[in-house]
């Protein structure tokens, strides 16, 4: 666990900066991220688990992974729950790579930052949890990819796991950015996070802590269990 970290004196931002305080920089643009690596590490090695629970709890049996990569944890969590669903969401390479070499799974290619709708069955989707897992750092613009959660929890989905970077905890609250990885194109400190996400048609469940990788176990992701807010409760 990291300490003394200090609470910024700078309020959150607004819409204009994804709520990231005044003075963030981010990227304008990343390159595709290919999910492959010959590394020994897992990175957030919790949160796939946590989601499994998440829907043993909620009595689901469909897991819709958005931004899923090349599914190596969609893929330990379909041995250990082989009777379950697995939707993976992604695009290019990595949909490639899935539906050549998982004998599990639904593989839906779709740009994240540009669909307005996903072709999932809705008998699926009220069966399901939905995860997104260290995706929403790598987009130029994480609108749409927030908004098809939304549209899944609207369908019936019980919940949606989600985990992103902790800035406070990496780089510290009013770091001026970019972030360090190449790949991500901004990164949120937690109080900046949240309050996208309500501002998103979210309710926060749950807001906490996990780790970022199984080799320092350090706790710099932050993890997040959502359900709609109550206006969108009301379009059910």
């Amino acid at each position: 666990m990291h300490t003394n970290i200090t609470t910024s004196h700078q309020p959150v931002g607004g819409p204009e900066s994804y709520f990231i305080r005044s003075g963030y920089r981010g990227r304008d643009h990343v390159e595709y991220f290919p999910d492959e690596t010959d590394d020994t590490v897992t990175w957030q090695p919790d949160v796939y688990p946590y989601t499994a629970a998440q829907a043993k709890e909620l009595d689901r049996d469909v897991v819709i992974d958005i931004g899923c990569g090349r599914a190596g944890k969609l893929a330990t969590l379909a041995d250990e729950y082989p009777a379950w669903t697995y939707i993976g969401v992604d695009f290019g390479d990595n949909l490639i790579w899935c539906r050549d070499n998982h004998p599990f799974g639904e593989w839906i290619d779709v740009d994240l930052e540009s669909a307005e709708r996903l072709p999932i069955d809705p008998s699926l989707v009220r069966r399901s949890v939905v995860v997104c897992s260290d995706v929403i750092e790598h987009l130029v613009n994480p609108m749409p990819a927030l908004s098809l959660i939304c549209s899944l929890l609207l369908e019936g989905s019980a919940a949606a796991v989600l985990s992103t970077p902790a800035r406070e905890c990496r780089s510290g609250y009013d770091a001026p950015g970019p972030p360090r990885n190449p790949s991500h194109v901004r990164e949120w400190a937690s109080d900046e996070f949240q309050a996208l996400l309500r501002a998103s048609g979210f309710e926060i469940h749950y807001a906490g802590l996990t780790r970022s990788d199984d080799a320092s176990n350090g706790l710099s992701t932050q993890l997040l269990l959502v359900g709609l807010g109550a206006a969108e409760e009301e379009q059910r």
